[in-house]
């Protein structure tokens, strides 16, 4: 079908699920240990490598709801995703995954988009509900920025 998306529907949380275009998705892959960033907010737990990227990883529920989550713990697990701002800084961040992430095809019909609540954080672009399955696109942009900011700046 030619108005079709590939996406990519991925568990944040027990109740939050992300919406992703596939080709922002670089890879979900296990990591064995991050490597603490001091000082670092509560979502910002850590980096990881992957292909030579020390990669920074997020974890979406509790930047959005400002409440800390273990679900890291449980899976291990997160989707490295192709920044969109100035990639020479920070090509690629990841969000920790909490279950299997599956491939959704959207299209125009399939989408229903949910107006903006009070109190909904920047880092969500848009709430839908696809196939009575509700979701949350991230605000990409705003998690580069919120992530430029936590990180520590590298000495010249």
């Amino acid at each position: 079908m030619a108005n079709e998306i590939r996406g990519i529907m991925i568990p944040v949380a027990e109740d939050r699920r992300v919406l992703l275009p596939n080709a922002i998705i670089a890879e979900v892959v296990s990591y064995k240990e991050l490597t603490e960033i001091k000082s670092s907010p509560p979502w910002l737990l850590g980096n990881f490598d992957w292909r030579g990227f020390s990669i920074p990883v997020v974890c979406y529920d509790t930047l959005i709801s400002g409440k800390r989550s273990d679900s890291h713990k449980n899976t291990g697990r997160v989707a490295v995703i192709k920044a969109l701002g100035d990639i020479e800084k920070m090509p690629y961040f990841a969000i920790v995954v909490n279950g299997v992430p599956k491939l959704q095809l959207v299209t125009q019909g399939d989408l229903q988009v949910h107006e903006a609540e009070d109190g909904d954080s920047n880092a969500i672009a848009s709430k839908v509900t696809i196939q009575e399955e509700m979701s949350e696109i991230p605000n990409i942009r705003f998690l580069e920025h919120v992530l430029e900011v936590a990180m520590p700046k590298k000495s010249a």
